[in-house]
């Protein structure tokens, strides 16, 4: 990556929060299915917490693609973070556990990170296409 492209992905990833809605679509085979859902962004690396028997885990085990969209806002204006990939769906027990403890919401919906119904996907995002508040133009970039 370019210093120029590494410098705009720390102004996009300057836009995140640990924890924010999103609106993320997977792929049933037919159509794209886009829903909001609460990524959880941490140390650099982006995931969802979710049901196991939800539709998007069966997507994502058939189709492992994914495509968020963040809208952002300063002041009136308004911009995109649109970001692209893989989905994984994680197994790793040690992962899973040290995720849900970064999850604020976790015991909402879960007793332990062993819970059946729990699941921690990993989005690893491959393209950005971002929008800074008020240009007309959005810059895209590999990660």
């Amino acid at each position: 990556m370019t210093d120029r492209y590494a410098e705009l992905k720390s102004e996009a990833w300057g836009w995140l929060k640990p924890i924010q809605t999103v609106h993320l679509a997977t792929w049933d085979g037919r159509y794209p299915r886009v829903r909001p859902v609460s990524m959880i962004f941490d140390e650099g690396r982006f995931w969802v917490s979710t049901g196991a028997s939800d539709a998007k885990v069966r997507q994502i085990g058939e189709h492992p693609v994914f495509e968020f969209s963040l809208m952002l806002k300063k002041g009136d204006e308004g911009g995109t973070l649109r970001c692209s990939g893989a989905a994984a769906i994680v197994t790793d027990t040690e992962t899973k556990r040290t995720m849900s403890r970064r999850i604020p919401f976790f015991g909402q919906y879960w007793n332990t990170p062993d819970d059946p119904t729990f699941c921690l996907v990993e989005l690893l995002v491959e393209e950005v296409e971002y929008m800074r508040p008020g240009d007309m133009t959005a810059l895209r970039f590999s990660v």
